[in-house]
């Protein structure tokens, strides 16, 4: 995780979070593990979306599917929304994702169980799963 990864993740989780002392700290754990891990792939981004993403969004060249209501990458990463990165990179703090979605070492961001089955990733993933964002953007933010 980058410094600017950082802050954008304090940047979200503050204005999500009533704590901001867990806000602080979830960035802090990223980092940590950074020197101990490899560089993030486009090929593990891709897998990542498939395995996790693909049950809800369309994902292009996976699916041409998903829940009716839910945005699909291709949409997503084409949002006019100047935000729509920072979004992609915490999406585990929004809704509805933070009811189901766990990241390692980070407590539940909510106190309710999940109502569906609940997906289970690293900050590492996460870092891979931007890679496969970017790219995306790249081919469809022309």
């Amino acid at each position: 995780m980058t410094i600017t990864q950082a802050f954008t993740r304090i940047n979200v989780m503050t204005r999500n979070c009533a704590s901001a002392a867990f806000a602080l700290a979830i960035p802090l754990l990223a980092l940590d593990s950074k020197a101990a891990r490899c560089e993030p792939t486009l090929d593990e981004g891709r897998d990542i979306a498939a395995r996790h993403c693909a049950r809800c969004h369309v994902i292009p060249s996976h699916n041409n599917m998903g829940i009716g209501s839910t945005p699909s990458f291709k949409l997503m990463v084409r949002s006019k929304s100047g935000d729509w990165r920072s979004k992609f990179e915490a999406f585990y703090t929004l809704p509805p994702h933070l009811n189901f979605v766990r990241i390692k070492g980070v407590p539940k961001h909510i106190d309710l169980p999940a109502v569906v089955a609940e997906i289970h990733m690293t900050f590492e993933e996460i870092d891979s799963l931007m890679v496969y964002v970017d790219d995306l953007a790249r081919q469809f933010r022309k």
